[in-house]
């Protein structure tokens, strides 16, 4: 329902751009005496706007600011409409029970915008309806006259009325070469169909009944209806009888407007009609050739649908995004796997190393990995099927703040002794669940926009030895997204391992990054805790709603959700003991830097004193230096000693 009602609002967003983009065109063209006919082309094309989802393609250049491209990327994910229904997939016990719960249970605000939209489609619909029955009821003993018009005491004002059949109805007090031109104003409209093309632009305007940009839009198309009419009137006729049509249009101006969509001769501003029908002159060849090139192109740029270009690799330069977490494996999730080494990469071999298979039938990558991004993003329409990219064992299956639904592959050790793990994120609904043994190809998933997704995707990660790599270098993607894995690039990955992850514990790594990881992990972990309680409360609010209930079934799936809101409590509880041992080394690491950074700063007065002196004797200022520096020893040393027994 989401992506139903955002793809709705994105398309009354274009049709109100190109009102804006119309009227500013149309009061051009008015001013070099266009045509009112060709206007109302440009305005039909407004209409069009409003109502097809798609359109020309304008493709546009991708914004080299992250945020930008990502916004653009919604746009255009948001423009494809919603996906269908993804394939059906074997439900978990929870998932069975939230799917029987309570249709009440499961509304969103989304299912509540919908719901005033309806009502406000009916609501004017059945207006429509009535004001055209209530008219036609009005002018029921109206005859028919000899130049085929309806006429009679209870017309009035002059108008056409009717769809399929229409008919001009005229108060019988209109004669004489008022009447011709009345009439000759009506039949234009017949032979324009306007009878057909205004309610179907008024059906068009009621779906985008709050967008005050389509009631306009409707407005001036009904405006340059009537000017056309109006022209095709007078364009023969000398200055009198123009005189004349125009006090009939001030004589009926106050019959005001009849049912919606209908053609009423009073209808639109009588002074704007009056005015142009005293300024309208009618234009040369030439000009006329121009107006409609200038009316050509506006309508076409009108219909134009923006697009932006696909990312490469050159151009998916991404800035630092928030980074999630890395699961690893537990004893719960491990279990006995043989891996399929001829399946896997051969960094010995790189030219004719294996490669992953892709994981799913993505349109385009949006983002590729680098800039601190993890993986390459793979945009592919909500519930497209997602495959395991080698064999493998899920050693995680569950929901997370910033991946959504993921699944986590452990693919084992390949011939060269490297160990690969793949992870897939965003997912829509998942299809495994932890141990269980997959297959290259086996369904594990859906593509979906779960956790901070800007779009319907799949995020892709690889590792090396718990180390990110760059899945274009290792997985058969198509139409030449694919790297070429190079000797050269397999030893920039080697490296990486064997100098920064060389064992992948944090006590290797410099003092500078253990202190940013821990604080990456702090930010993590609380994000994490918050997005449980969050959810907690959710099933929280769920379970006293059907403790209400009377039935026996709201009685068994409020206990259901009992158990899960004591399941997450548990994992609330271990996460807050989580967060207070990442404070303390957090804290402790803090104060070591502090420590060393003091011990710089008394190495360098004893080198400033050996090398300068301070004008006493520079031997006893190195002596005292080198004392302070021999105590700051002593302390670090202690608090390195007392730091290893209390995590011994």
């Amino acid at each position: 329902m989401r992506d139903a009602v955002l793809h709705f609002l994105l398309l009354s967003l274009w049709g109100g751009a190109a009102t804006l983009g119309a009227l500013a065109v149309s009061a051009l063209l008015r001013r070099l005496h266009t045509p009112s006919r060709m206007l109302c082309w440009l305005w039909l094309a407004v209409g069009l706007r409003f109502a097809l989802p798609w359109g020309i393609p304008l493709v546009l250049p991708r914004p080299r600011d992250e945020q930008l491209a990502q916004a653009a990327d919604t746009v255009q994910t948001l423009a494809e409409g919603p996906a269908p229904a993804p394939m059906p997939v074997t439900q978990t016990p929870a998932a069975a029970d939230a799917a029987a719960a309570p249709w009440y249970t499961q509304l969103t605000v989304w299912h509540l915008l919908a719901a005033v939209w309806a009502v406000g489609v009916l609501a004017l619909a059945v207006r429509a309806v009535a004001g055209y029955a209530r008219l036609r009821h009005t002018v029921a003993l109206a005859c028919k006259t000899a130049d085929g018009c309806y006429s009679g005491a209870c017309v009035p004002a002059p108008f056409t009325l009717g769809i399929f059949r229409p008919r001009i109805y005229l108060p019988a007090a209109l004669t004489g070469a008022t009447r011709q031109a009345v009439v000759l104003h009506e039949r234009t409209h017949l032979r324009r169909h306007d009878p057909q093309i205004k309610p179907l632009f008024y059906a068009v305007v009621c779906l985008h009944w709050f967008n005050p940009l389509a009631w306009l839009a409707f407005r001036q198309l009904e405006r340059e209806m009537e000017s056309a009419c109006d022209e095709a009137a007078v364009r023969d006729c000398d200055a009198a009888a123009r005189n004349a049509y125009c006090e009939s249009i001030l004589q009926y101006a106050l019959q005001g407007r009849m049912a919606p969509g209908s053609l009423a001769f009073g209808q639109g501003s009588v002074k704007t009609r009056i005015v142009h029908l005293l300024h309208y002159r009618r234009i040369g060849a030439g000009a006329l050739v121009v107006c409609a090139a200038a009316v050509g192109l506006s309508v076409t740029a009108c219909m134009m649908q923006p697009q932006v270009e696909e990312a490469t690799p050159e151009t998916a330069e991404t800035t630092q995004s928030e980074p999630a977490p890395q699961p690893t494996a537990t004893p719960e999730t491990a279990v006995t796997f043989t891996a399929n080494t001829a399946g896997l990469p051969n960094l010995d071999d790189p030219e004719n190393s294996p490669r992953f298979l892709c994981p799913v039938e993505y349109t385009y990558i949006s983002r590729y990995m680098g800039g601190g991004h993890r993986g390459d993003d793979l945009c592919a329409e909500r519930g497209t099927p997602v495959y395991a990219a080698q064999d493998g064992v899920v050693t995680y299956a569950d929901f997370h703040y910033s991946y959504g639904n993921f699944v986590q592959l452990d693919h084992g050790t390949g011939v060269d002794g490297h160990r690969w793990t793949t992870l897939y994120a965003h997912m829509d609904d998942l299809a495994v669940e932890p141990g269980q043994t997959v297959k290259a190809g086996e369904l594990i998933g859906h593509a979906g926009c779960t956790g901070n997704a800007t779009g319907n995707q799949v995020h892709f990660e690889m590792m090396m030895d718990d180390v990110l790599v760059g899945p274009s270098y290792f997985t058969d993607y198509p139409n030449g997204n694919a790297n070429e894995l190079t000797a050269e690039k397999v030893e920039e990955f080697l490296a990486k391992t064997e100098t920064f992850y060389s064992d992948g514990t944090l006590e290797e790594w410099p003092l500078a990054d253990q202190i940013a990881s821990l604080e990456w992990q702090l930010q993590s972990t609380t994000d994490q805790l918050s997005q449980l309680k969050d959810r907690r409360d959710e099933l929280q609010v769920s379970m006293d709603t059907l403790l209400a209930g009377t039935t026996d079934q709201e009685k068994e799936l409020a206990e259901n959700y009992r158990q899960q809101i004591d399941l997450f409590d548990q994992e609330i509880q271990l996460l807050e003991n989580q967060i207070q041992v990442i404070q303390q080394q957090l804290e402790e690491d803090q104060a070591k830097a502090d420590a060393q950074s003091a011990q710089a700063q008394i190495q360098q007065q004893i080198d400033a004193a050996q090398s300068a002196g301070t004008g006493t004797d520079p031997a006893l200022d190195a002596e005292a230096a080198r004392q302070q520096l021999d105590a700051a020893a002593e302390q670090v040393d202690s608090y390195l000693t007392a730091n290893r027994d209390q995590n011994g």
